[in-house]
């Protein structure tokens, strides 16, 4: 089966900040197999859809990085 891959390229911010926040593309949930539930039993032993307890129910995840910039220290 192929993969899709995204690379993310790092570079010193070139404006006043320390902090970043990236969004990476929408991605089928590999928990649910991109479904969003499982089937599940209740208290009457019947059949019932459960959601998804990491997409939460929407069958897609989408990863956020967030990046911290710090300056290096240099021994004296």
């Amino acid at each position: 089966m192929s993969k899709t891959k995204q690379v993310l390229e790092l570079s010193s911010p070139s404006m006043k900040t320390k902090h970043e926040r990236l969004t990476g593309l929408v991605q089928q949930c590999n928990y649910c197999c991109g479904y969003g539930w499982f089937w599940s039993r209740d208290g009457a032993y019947n059949s019932v859809k459960e959601p998804c307890p990491m997409c939460e129910g929407t069958g897609k995840m989408q990863p956020v990085i967030t990046i911290e910039w710090k300056p290096v220290c240099q021994d004296k």
